[in-house]
């Protein structure tokens, strides 16, 4: 289930749809910042995640996991989700996650916060296997290796070209554990994407390919985030992105708000 309310890279709802949101969150391991605020009370909790994983959290009183202790008491409050907002570094791990799936039960347990609804089965097999199994067209491909292109001159912008095209290689060797297009490829001189194994990547679902790259944009954002601030960087990807930072959006490989959107999309 979508979240109430989402607007580019902005999801919001009520605290009871916060389940709802979190599975969305980690469905499409997605990048970004879970804000929480009790609307009776005084009370803050941001939720860093990263590939859908929880890897950070701060509030406006004490650490993680008293936190995370702390929403048990929450009854009412608003949920807001911004893409692309994530810390540098991860500061918790599993320990802290599994203490969240925890409060969420809790939460559901005491009728404050919905049960998330389950994914859609397919029952016919032949279905669920040709969906998997759908792979990205030569369009696709070539709007992902110019939108890859158009990146990293706008982080070229921030360190110049050379130290560009490394924190992009970077960037790829780092995420080719969790996305396995990345397996494949590599960044030539000259900014675009190098194939290295076809055969890898022909064998990828459409799916995989774009969460891949979904996650590649979000971390370069972050990059360029943590050297001129959030908003400069987001406009400057949208900049350098132009006319195909709307096919992106069109495709959900992108989140970002329609109204920094190129004039006439």
């Amino acid at each position: 289930m979508p979240p109430a309310s989402h607007s580019g890279s902005l999801w919001q709802s009520s605290l009871s749809d916060l389940a709802n949101i979190v599975q969305h969150i980690r469905r499409r391991r997605a990048f970004g910042r879970l804000s929480l605020r009790n609307t009776e009370r005084l009370g803050i909790v941001h939720l860093y995640f990263r590939a859908g994983k929880l890897i950070h959290i701060v509030g406006n009183h004490g650490d993680g996991r008293s936190l995370l202790q702390g929403l048990k008491t929450w009854t009412r409050g608003t949920v807001r989700f911004e893409g692309s907002v994530t810390p540098n570094e991860a500061t918790i791990g599993a320990e802290h996650e599994q203490l969240f799936e925890e409060v969420l039960a809790y939460l559901q347990a005491h009728g404050i916060v919905t049960k998330p609804v389950p994914a859609r089965v397919i029952e016919s097999s032949l279905i669920a296997d040709h969906n998997a199994r759908l792979l990205i067209t030569p369009w696709e491909w070539r709007v992902l290796v110019e939108a890859t292109r158009r990146v990293s001159m706008a982080v070229a912008r921030l360190v110049g070209p050379q130290e560009a095209l490394r924190v992009l290689q970077d960037i790829i060797d780092d995420c080719s554990t969790s996305f396995p297009a990345f397996a494949s490829l590599k960044i030539a001189p000259t900014g675009y994407l190098q194939v290295l194994d076809r055969s890898h990547l022909d064998r990828l679902s459409r799916e995989d390919i774009f969460e891949g790259f979904s996650a590649l944009i979000a971390i370069c954002q972050c990059f360029c985030s943590s050297l001129i601030g959030e908003k400069a960087a987001q406009r400057l990807i949208i900049q350098a992105l132009q006319d195909v930072g709307p096919v992106l959006v069109h495709l959900g490989i992108l989140q970002m708000d329609i109204r920094l959107l190129p004039s006439g999309h």
